[in-house]
């Protein structure tokens, strides 16, 4: 009987002890997501705002920067226009700056960052009034007054606001830190107090203070995560990279080591984006993320600094290391990339700058590591390393870039003509047309002086169309002379998605009488890779327009068999490069052999180029090669030149190449 009577108060007990344990659960829980919250909203709300201001910041020391290469500029500008447009250049970072800096103004500001505001503004009013009176000069043409200035006057003064700007970056980045280490603290004393309500309500009051706490540290982390790192890849993100490139600077101090900072740029990677698509690209950018995290090191670092830019801070490797670097870079990158069915060929162009052999400051280091990188894309090479000389030469590249479009809009642009031979009738069947820059200071230009500065430029469309007219209009004229050629003109990959380019050829060849049979476009494997779909379509219409279609510099790029099968191609052009060392290197004599063979099992034409000795010439005869160009036939030539050759040399040169009697059966 009293077994009975005390099962209900057991039970009130145990309901007791239950309710208690409940109530204390749920004051762990309110109590503790309270207290979450408010740090994670006090967190959120300074990451923001030092998020926001570092970003006001930021802009304000680019908008600077920019005045101050437009200074430089003004002094190497000669056209006025350039002058003028560079002046409305100037005015408008101006204003950038002025609306970054009140924009910060507004926003809930420390001491020492409206102190350092201050003396940002103090230095800009005493710096304005010669900053302007040198871009004033600039305008009236006194250059080397211009450069004194700028020297001793100008660039002391934008160098101490650059300084207080860089200061007041800085200065919150450290805020920031701050504010992330008191939330650090704010959750330790949460969870302590958790684990103190959380021991009477024994096993599940621990596994929610457990849960809670759980909670609190992924949600700190992936708000310093969205502080530090980039959300696409998980790299250390602009703000991280420059805090671990101070790192390195000053443990390479106490070390007395040297390290070096190589920043990566993916080539063609606009390329992808445009023609499959964004998702494509995030991707690839994600995948060589993966890659790069491979080949580094612990004490290394790799972060994203924006687009398809990758900046490597390598811990202790000096001048001696970089090649070996680099080979380690170029085969992490050499394997192929696919989305579904479609291949991607990745490569790079990197900049390499050392510590403290070229800048002993983060800011340098990423300047000249980006310059260098600009070097190593320009040349073709994988990589470059920094040298004094590349400012100079940068600084040209600048200067040919803004007078591009001057030089195609007055005429300095112009074609030579390059003849292709036939093997089997040592004839002239066709020439192509390549263009050239008739600079007024610097002479005539190659085309690889200026058509990668026309791609950047955004000028390579109204280029290639120039080529086209005037290509098309010299083609008429030796048809009307009597001579019957072909005319060769090589497109862009920007071409191949201009849906309005096979109409405009039409047009080009009906306005000057000459038949589609008489053109040869020139594309290469490249250009149709990216986005076969496209290439195919634009390339059909042109094929049955009656046009001659040849694939340039065969066996440099994808050389993929299913995908040439597919184009509407007349002829394969083998590379130069195999061609000129074909006689001293075997491989090079059987990728030329090969890719002969290949253009006639196609039912296609084999074009040899680079052909620069009789030896060439006869090898190239024997393994059934077509047609040739080169310097041992006749170098490209200026339109008066090439009339003349044809009408009074063409002949005497075409019979020097007939083989001597016997020679087809020795």
């Amino acid at each position: 009987m009293r077994q009975n009577q005390q099962l209900p108060r057991i039970s009130i007990s145990i309901v007791a002890g239950f309710l208690i344990v409940l109530a204390l659960m749920i004051s762990l829980a309110v109590v503790g997501l309270r207290y979450i919250s408010e740090a994670n909203a006090r967190l959120k709300d300074i990451v923001e705002n030092n998020n926001l201001k570092t970003a006001l910041a930021t802009d304000m020391q680019s908008a600077l920067r920019e005045r101050a290469l437009s200074m430089h500029a003004m002094s190497i500008l000669t056209d006025p226009f350039d002058k003028e447009a560079e002046m409305e250049r100037f005015y408008g970072y101006g204003s950038v700056y002025l609306s970054a800096r009140e924009r910060l103004e507004q926003l809930p500001l420390s001491r020492q960052e409206r102190e350092t505001l201050s003396r940002i503004s103090a230095l800009m009013g005493e710096s304005n009034p010669e900053v302007l009176a040198v871009m004033e000069m600039g305008l009236a043409g006194n250059d080397q007054e211009i450069f004194d200035r700028i020297r001793n006057k100008a660039l002391p003064k934008q160098r101490k606001i650059a300084d207080e700007v860089s200061a007041l970056i800085r200065l919150q980045h450290e805020l920031t830190d701050a504010a992330i280490r008191r939330a650090d603290s704010s959750y330790a004393e949460v969870r302590s107090l958790m684990i103190a309500l959380g021991s009477s309500a024994v096993l599940v009051g621990l596994l929610v203070t457990f849960y809670v706490s759980r909670r609190a540290g992924l949600q700190a982390k992936q708000l310093t995560t969205q502080a530090l790192y980039d959300s696409l890849t998980g790299l250390p993100n602009r703000s991280l990279l420059r805090d671990r490139i101070e790192q390195a600077i000053a443990h390479a101090r106490r070390s007395n080591r040297p390290f070096c900072i190589a920043m990566m740029d993916l080539n063609r990677f606009k390329e992808v984006n445009d023609t499959l698509g964004h998702n494509v690209g995030d991707e690839l950018l994600r995948e060589v993320s993966r890659r790069l995290r491979k080949i580094m090191r612990a004490e290394d670092t790799v972060a994203r600094m924006g687009g398809d830019e990758f900046v490597l801070v390598l811990q202790g490797l000096g001048k001696d290391g970089i090649p070996a670097f680099a080979r380690k870079l170029h085969s992490a990158l050499e394997t192929a990339f696919f989305w579904g069915s479609q291949r991607i060929d990745i490569s790079a162009s990197t900049g390499i700058a050392l510590f403290p052999s070229h800048a002993e400051d983060a800011s340098s280091l990423i300047r000249y590591a980006d310059i260098a990188m600009y070097m190593a894309k320009r040349s073709g090479r994988d990589y470059a390393l920094y040298s004094p000389d590349q400012e100079q030469v940068n600084r040209d590249r600048l200067s040919l870039k803004s007078q591009l479009r001057e030089a195609i809009q007055s005429g300095q642009l112009t074609l030579h003509y390059q003849p292709k031979i036939d093997h089997r009738t040592c004839q002239v069947t066709g020439v192509e047309a390549l263009a050239r820059w008739n600079h007024p200071e610097k002479g005539m230009l190659a085309p690889d002086s200026f058509i990668p500065l026309a791609e950047e430029a955004g000028l390579i469309e109204e280029v290639t169309h120039w080529v086209l007219k005037t290509a098309i209009a010299q083609l008429a004229a030796l048809h009307a002379g009597g001579h019957r050629l072909t005319m060769g003109v090589n497109l862009s990959a920007r071409n191949l998605h201009e849906i309005e380019l096979p109409g405009t050829v039409a047009t080009l060849l009906a306005a000057n009488g000459v038949a589609p049979q008489y053109l040869t476009l020139e594309i290469t494997e490249s250009a149709v890779m990216f986005n076969p779909a496209d290439a195919v379509s634009i390339l059909g219409k042109l094929d049955r327009m009656g046009v001659i279609l040849a694939i340039d510099d065969f066996g440099t790029g994808y050389s993929s068999l299913a995908h040439l099968r597919q184009l509407p191609v007349d002829e394969i052009k083998i590379d130069k490069s195999f061609v000129i060392d074909m006689e001293q290197n075997e491989n090079d004599a059987v990728i030329v052999r090969s890719i002969i063979d290949l253009a006639h099992n196609l039912g296609l034409k084999a074009v040899a180029e680079g052909v620069d000795t009789r030896d060439a010439w006869d090898t190239l005869t024997i393994l059934g090669c077509d047609c040739s160009q080169g310097y041992y036939l006749c170098k490209p030539l200026p339109q008066e030149s090439l009339l003349s050759w044809l009408d009074d040399s063409a002949a005497l040169s075409m019979a020097a190449l007939q083989p001597a009697r016997g020679a087809a059966s020795s």
